[in-house]
């Protein structure tokens, strides 16, 4: 059955961006193809683009540096409590299954742990996230690094309300100024020290070897504001 109008919106992902424009044409091409199978006209529309994210080891040493240098935050029992009651909504097994996934080194030892404050080293480099985002284009034109702070129990899932519930509260709270003061003496650090600065740049150029970006985004492309109306 071939209605009169269908209309699917398609999110192509791959570890490299020369990958991405690689299968988005393949795509292509396979929609212009069932068009012709099925005697139908087609039109593709331009959402977004973004480009894989490139690390930073600098960085990544003078963030976890900072953190132990102020300290992980320290919680009451109030809030131990609650993050305890919180953790009863999370199935054992999801959380073992999180954690090992995440390749946290000796996850085992936080199985029966809901807040986590301890300061890791680094320890995924080169693995691929499953998410994306337009961070991933800044650390194409400038050094750049992420990091978490525990805001929500161990094991959590994104986007559920028990991840509200702990960021909403003190525990986020406390975790939001403990990643605030890491940023501003981080980039303290770099704004002082010339070398470190140069270190993180030289690393950026080294790991580009040569690659330029270029905007993944066509130049007559609109954003869909009135998708959203």
């Amino acid at each position: 059955v071939v209605p009169d109008y269908a209309r699917v919106w398609y999110l192509v992902r791959a570890p490299e961006r020369d990958q991405v424009d690689h299968i988005y044409d393949w795509v292509l091409k396979i929609a212009e193809g069932a068009a012709i199978m099925s005697g139908t006209t087609h039109k593709v529309e331009f959402k977004k683009a973004i480009y894989n994210k490139m690390p930073n080891r600098t960085l990544s040493e003078l963030v976890i540096a900072n953190m132990r240098e102020i300290g992980a935050p320290t919680y009451t029992e109030e809030e131990l409590s609650f993050a305890a009651k919180i953790a009863e909504a999370v199935p054992r097994q999801a959380k073992m299954d999180s954690l090992r996934k995440s390749k946290v080194p000796e996850w085992e030892k936080y199985k029966d742990v809901d807040l986590v404050t301890d300061i890791l080293d680094p320890w995924d480099e080169g693995d691929v996230s499953a998410g994306s985002t337009d961070v991933s284009d800044v650390s194409w034109n400038t050094p750049t690094m992420e990091f978490s702070t525990t805001t929500v129990v161990l094991g959590t899932p994104g986007h559920s309300w028990t991840t509200v519930a702990t960021s909403g509260m003190s525990i986020g709270h406390k975790s939001l100024i403990f990643a605030a003061k890491t940023m501003a003496g981080a980039a303290l650090e770099l704004m002082i020290d010339k070398d470190l600065l140069k270190k993180a740049q030289d690393e950026l150029k080294e790991r580009l070897a040569g690659r330029k970006y270029k905007s993944p985004v066509p130049p007559d492309a609109k954003p869909p504001i009135d998708q959203w109306l």
